[in-house]
């Protein structure tokens, strides 16, 4: 028996054509629509042609990915497809927690405008970047960042990639060292901000006092905190993760392990790409995986 694990990327994961499988869903449309009234253009058209420049400011991107996810999840559920349990990475908690009706669509979307709005009031103070560290160890990349400063680990997403984030100049550095000291690859990401990182703190503290009257229900489903690997069991913790995911790493490995010992053999990526997809190959070569494309076109898993 299949027992199903959803998982809600993040920024990092836009490209062109992503939303292409989800043109012939009126519903899904909808949403774009949604969106598309508060961002002041056509958020549809962005995802399926560009231009790549627009679509990759950290904003748009955020809002595209979370949408994206958001309707490929309402699909889904049309399919009778419901989860044992479910993650979101990064700003990906939004989209799960709107799959979960812990949020509202139009929850999840002023959540993510208000997080890129406290977010780009940080950057102002300095150019932020982050960068995937491919082939050394954890440890050897936490002794980079404290000999640089001002940059620091930011996710674990496997024994082989740890993410690195903070002031542009400094991660920069580290890039060097990292390459210097025998990773394999250590590349740019498409995100122009310091996030999982103390550098954020005044960011989490802002978003706090946005959300603290929200109303939000229990999921439907159990959601896994990407901080902790721990159930987000009550509205409380569940503010909690989302103020404090901008200023604390997050541990993605530890979240995908949590779920194959709780039983989980089968991953669909709920969005755009499959990068969720490769990084459960490091916890589990048995485990099936899916994205969500393959997912309206074949049926369930």
């Amino acid at each position: 028996m299949s027992e199903i694990a959803f998982l809600f990327p993040g920024q990092g994961s836009q490209s062109i054509g992503m939303a292409r499988e989800l043109a012939a869903y009126p519903a899904a449309l909808e949403l774009f629509k949604k969106a598309s009234r508060d961002l002041a253009l056509d958020l549809f058209e962005l995802c399926l042609n560009g231009p790549e420049e627009i679509l990759s400011q950290d904003l748009n991107a955020q809002i595209a990915v979370h949408v994206t996810n958001c309707a490929y999840a309402q699909e889904i559920s049309q399919m009778n497809i419901t989860p044992r349990m479910a993650a979101g990475f990064s700003l990906g908690i939004f989209s799960t927690l709107v799959a979960a009706r812990s949020l509202s669509f139009e929850q999840g979307l002023e959540g993510v405008r208000i997080a890129a709005e406290k977010m780009s009031e940080e950057g102002k103070f300095y150019q932020g970047a982050m960068a995937a560290i491919i082939g050394l160890p954890e440890k050897e990349v936490q002794a980079v960042c404290q000999e640089v400063g001002r940059v620091f680990v930011a996710s674990i997403n496997n024994y082989q990639q740890v993410i690195i984030s903070g002031e542009e100049e400094a991660a920069e550095k580290a890039i060097h060292l990292c390459v210097q000291r025998g990773a394999l690859l250590a590349r740019r990401l498409p995100i122009g901000w310091a996030i999982h990182t103390p550098l954020m703190e005044r960011a989490s503290r802002a978003f706090a006092q946005e959300v603290k009257d929200w109303p939000i229900r229990p999921p439907r489903f159990p959601v896994l905190s990407y901080l902790k690997a721990e159930f987000l069991q009550t509205p409380e913790e569940i503010k909690r993760e989302l103020s404090a995911q901008f200023s604390q790493p997050n541990c993605w490995h530890k979240v995908l392990k949590r779920m194959v010992a709780e039983g989980v053999n089968t991953f669909i990526e709920v969005g755009p790409g499959n990068v969720l997809s490769q990084m459960v190959r490091w916890v589990s070569r048995s485990a099936r995986t899916f994205t969500a494309e393959e997912i309206l076109q074949k049926g369930k898993p």
